[in-house]
């Protein structure tokens, strides 16, 4: 029996009013949605990163239709159901050329009802909980008709656009203060919208862990053996950081394969969970062998371990990898990780050669930690040739000049807030 859509719209259209209201913190990925364009417009990020936010807010003032298909009402739709729900979309809203549909990934063969809708002069604005929302199939089918749009919780200059805090090129004592009191804030806690506004950060990330892990992953793989599943997600949060072996993570969680290993990290990167970055390596195998693997956002660091609070240095890393996750859709570069006799945390890539190396560390004050950062980078300097060497700890600041290598040594705070790479 096919839902009452009537209904089921009708009071989501009453929703929107206060969608809208909860805050218009302006987003960095903004401009790359158009209210103009014939493309299909698609934003796709973790759960309550402030996707259908942002597209409330580009088309605010603007007449649209809307559907959230992430309603208990709507889970067991067909592709048959989606011409019925369309009529209930006009006698709801009335004539509209704009319309936004919510986590359309739930429906299956929603592709098809996209693309029809967008041979009818209709502009679409579509967001997904689904890293491979376009898979071959789907990306088959609106082949050249969309733009991809990648959104994550609130970057460290959207945190402090939402405190109100202005950041001027001259920062005073007080100012300095303030601000580095704020990113300890956002290094604990992270950047999802709503802990930003004010939710208790403990409950509302493990309920939306364990949401994502059910709802996005076990539920819509039909996964049998939920346990290792789980422990392994907890663990990787534990870890932000750290280089994966399938054959490891086979042999820790008890499974069958390094596949099945292989199959769940890359559930929980489409579940926009985790982010895996490779090995920078000229040989392409290797480079899609080796790979490191990040949280998607500071706040589930908490769900990790057995309770204790987690590590700091960690915490950083995390942190930088995320920024220049941002920074790369933006400035059109590569991002990966160094490792050969030595490691260095980031490598930027662009134009056929490497930009900057970077090596993150919560301090250099020891002689110990000093040696190893620097060693790392010339290393890794002498094969790659970089045209930057850049380490980042979270208070220091200094220029090193070392066997003929300058080395710039920038303050976590200095370098989030500066939106060169």
């Amino acid at each position: 029996m096919a839902p009452d859509f009537k209904q089921i719209l009708s009071e989501q259209k009453e929703e929107l009013p206060m969608i809208k209201h909860l805050g218009w913190v302006p987003r960095e990925r903004e401009d790359t949605v158009s209210t103009e364009s014939r493309l299909i417009q698609i934003v796709t990020g973790v759960r309550r990163s402030g996707k259908s936010t942002l597209i409330h807010r580009i088309l605010n003032g603007l007449d649209y239709a809307y559907v959230n298909f992430d309603d208990e009402r709507l889970m067991n739709m067909v592709p048959e159901d989606l011409n019925k729900m369309l009529e209930s979309l006009y006698l709801v809203h009335g004539e509209f050329n704009k319309l936004v549909l919510d986590e359309i990934q739930n429906v299956e063969g929603w592709h098809l009802f996209v693309n029809r809708l967008q041979r009818n002069n209709i502009h679409l604005y579509l967001t997904g909980s689904n890293s491979k929302i376009l898979s071959s199939e789907s990306a088959t089918h609106l082949t050249g008709r969309y733009s991809l749009i990648e959104l994550l919780p609130f970057s460290f200059r959207e945190f402090l656009l939402f405190h109100k805090v202005e950041v001027q090129e001259a920062i005073t004592a007080k100012t300095k203060g303030l601000l580095s009191g704020l990113l300890e804030k956002y290094m604990a806690n992270g950047g999802f919208p709503e802990i930003v506004s004010g939710e208790v950060k403990t409950g509302y990330v493990s309920t939306l862990f364990d949401a994502i892990v059910t709802r996005d992953i076990l539920f819509r793989h039909k996964i049998r053996h939920v346990r290792p599943l789980r422990e392994m997600a907890f663990w990787l949060a534990a870890n932000p950081g750290s280089e994966i072996s399938y054959n490891r993570l086979k042999k820790l969680f008890s499974l069958g394969s390094d596949n099945t290993a292989r199959n769940y990290i890359f559930y929980l990167e489409e579940a926009w969970l985790f982010l895996c970055l490779p090995k920078f390596s000229f040989k392409k195998q290797e480079s899609l062998r080796y790979r490191k693997i990040y949280l998607i956002d500071n706040a589930f660091a908490a769900v990790g371990g057995s309770g204790s609070s987690p590590n700091k240095g960690r915490l950083i890393e995390n942190l930088v990898f995320l920024d220049l996750f941002r920074r790369r859709q933006k400035l059109n570069f590569e991002l990966f990780y160094y490792k050969n006799i030595t490691e260095v945390d980031f490598v930027i890539y662009q134009d056929h050669k490497v930009k900057e190396m970077i090596q993150v560390t919560l301090a250099m004050d020891d002689q110990k930690t000093f040696n190893r950062e620097v060693k790392a980078l010339l290393s890794g300097a002498e094969v790659l040739n970089p045209e930057k060497l850049t380490i980042i700890t979270l208070n220091d600041s200094n220029e090193l000049s070392i066997n003929g290598k300058t080395i710039i040594v920038k303050s976590l705070l200095n370098w989030l807030l500066d939106p060169s790479i």
